[in-house]
């Protein structure tokens, strides 16, 4: 009796022949015929050492079955999920999977290769002219597994779509035209003093010059249309969890960001310092990096893990697919498990232009550091201290710590102060810098606080009640500015097979308006007032940080109306 592998291979491997055609039914030998002509006719591109053992693949029907001498089934015309069936249930070595696609398969798609992986890649490869638009790394494997000569018969589209996420609006779909970026950089974001961050973080920095302008002065100063991409652990709690992080309890993907962004969250939210080493690129390196990253971007989802699986070391194994003097640079073989010591490698290596950084003054004059801010806001609150009469903060923390609404009492008891602040633009500019740097604080504090609320429950059940109780302004005040935030950090990325080629891509995130003006906190701290859900511990330090961002962002907007 037949299996139903063999079946199913039979069955989408028979010839073209349509049920209706009349005449007598196709014998053996005439299905065997068809079926060959049809495979050797979609594989009629292929290297000629994958064309052959496909051809020999499907003269046989399956490797060690024996023919049956039944008619075949009836045709499909999927001829390329019939090859990827006949490469699935072979056993020869041509067309098995080796060592090196499984390691590649792991930096793509983050997971562990089946040999049904290696198939569909291998009848992709075979069928389509432009499989290597979509999927440049399985494509150079296989050209170099084959010893393929040939390029796609199809141009690659000019641009490349990457899912970049936006602080204040929803994920975008940018596309990017290879031809804009300058260079590509590894970024470095320092020790911000905290354990998750104790060893840094490294991601590429993708240096975007703006449409018809390629000097150097305009691209490097672009600095709002630069990307960044970077591995990291989707935590959906808006603070990591160490326990799920050393024990791989996180999905991690490779993120695109734009760079001010970055800047931001680093420079100035955990006053970090950035680092930006130019690797030394020669224009098609670039490019097929570029390639490399999008395929990644769009495929990858693995499971990260703080020491082992970081962004580190995920970071190293794309650089080693994507960039063969990273891969054949011995010093480099190592896979270094801290960031710092990643960075420091390769800052020292040939491959990277390390002298970029030799100065920092000159580096921060030229763009590849930026310093941690944090200088910047003590110096403000110096200057606001000397100006008080009683200076009523110890140190930075401690200003950001301090309840705005008695910030807001010590400034307005205080009439020299006060007068000082109207008259001059200095203090007041630093008065300024201080309550931002709260705001930007208090906002992750709040997703932090309604993160952990609604973890503790159903969160769509729960989310549906509490909108429920709120009138239509309030709720949607509500909704945009911690509901959907806290759905786009935990929903898990949608995965898709190789680079989008069309702008048409289904499934994205959509997650509605961005939450931006001061009215919209302000209905957003009403609308947590209204809720009150007293019993609950983790609501009332929702309320607090609602209420905290708020008044900061009314101390922020007397202040400017001085």
């Amino acid at each position: 009796m037949k299996s139903p592998a063999v079946a199913i291979l039979v069955a989408l491997l028979a010839g073209c022949a349509a049920m209706d055609q009349p005449g007598p039914a196709a014998g053996p030998d005439q299905a065997a015929g068809a079926r060959q002509e049809q495979v050797r006719v979609a594989v009629r591109h292929a290297p000629p050492l994958l064309r052959q053992a496909i051809l020999e693949a499907a003269a046989a029907g399956r490797p060690g079955i024996a023919p049956t001498g039944r008619a075949p089934a009836p045709p499909s015309p999927d001829v390329q999920a019939g090859i990827a069936a006949l490469v699935a249930h072979s056993r020869g070595p041509l067309l098995s999977p080796d060592a090196e696609f499984t390691r590649l398969y792991r930096v793509v798609a983050g997971d562990r290769p089946s040999q049904a992986a290696f198939a569909q890649a291998v009848a992709g490869y075979a069928t389509q002219p432009d499989y290597a638009c979509r999927h440049p790394l399985y494509a150079h494997y296989l050209e170099r597994r084959y010893a393929a000569e040939q390029k796609p018969e199809v141009p690659c589209p000019a641009a490349l779509p990457l899912l970049v996420l936006d602080r204040y609006e929803n994920p975008q779909v940018v596309w990017l035209d290879p031809g804009r970026v300058k260079a590509i950089h590894l970024l470095f974001a320092g020790n911000s003093g905290e354990a998750a961050s104790r060893f840094g973080h490294v991601a590429l920095r993708l240096v975007v010059c703006p449409e018809g302008d390629t000097s150097p002065e305009a691209c490097d100063t672009n600095l709002f249309e630069h990307l960044v991409l970077g591995f990291q652990a989707q935590i959906d709690e808006f603070s990591l969890d160490i326990v799920k992080a050393l024990t791989g309890g996180y999905r991690a993907y490779l993120f695109a960001n734009r760079f001010m962004d970055v800047y931001e969250q680093y420079a100035i939210g955990e006053f970090r310092d950035v680092y930006s080493l130019p690797l030394r690129l020669d224009e098609g390196q670039r490019e097929f990096m570029l390639r490399a990253l999008a395929d990644i971007h769009w495929r990858y989802a693995g499971d990260y893990s703080f020491f082992t699986r970081n962004c580190a070391t995920l970071l190293q194994q794309a650089l080693r697919a994507s960039w063969p003097p990273y891969a054949a640079d011995k010093k480099l073989a190592d896979n270094f498990l801290r960031p710092d010591r990643f960075f420091d490698a390769l800052r020292a290596s040939p491959l990277a232009d390390g002298e970029k950084l030799a100065s920092l003054q000159t580096a921060e004059h030229d763009g590849y550091y930026f310093p941690s801010t944090q200088a910047f806001y003590r110096q403000a609150l110096q200057v606001v201290n000397a100006a008080m009469k009683t200076p009523a903060y110890a140190d930075l923390e401690g200003y950001l710590l301090t309840d705005p609404v008695i910030r807001r009492h010590n400034r307005n008891t205080d009439p020299r102060f006060l007068q000082r602040l109207a008259a001059d633009r200095h203090l007041r500019e630093a008065q300024i810098m201080l309550e931002e740097v709260a705001i930007l604080r208090g906002e992750r504090r709040l997703l932090q606080a309604g993160a952990l609320y609604l973890a503790r429950q159903d969160f769509t059940r729960r989310a549906d009640r509490l909108l429920a109780r709120l009138d239509a302004e309030h709720a949607l005040a509500f909704n945009d500015c911690l509901l959907l935030p806290i759905r786009q950090i935990s929903s898990p990325l949608r995965r898709l097979d190789g680079i989008p080629a069309t702008p048409d891509i289904d499934g994205l995130p959509a997650f509605g308006t961005a939450c931006t003006s001061a009215r919209q906190k302000d209905l957003l701290r009403e609308a947590v007032a209204t809720i009150g859900d007293t019993e609950s511990e983790q609501w009332k330090q929702l309320d607090r940080a609602s209420t905290y961002l708020s008044t900061s962002i009314d101390n922020l907007d007397a202040l400017k109306n001085l």
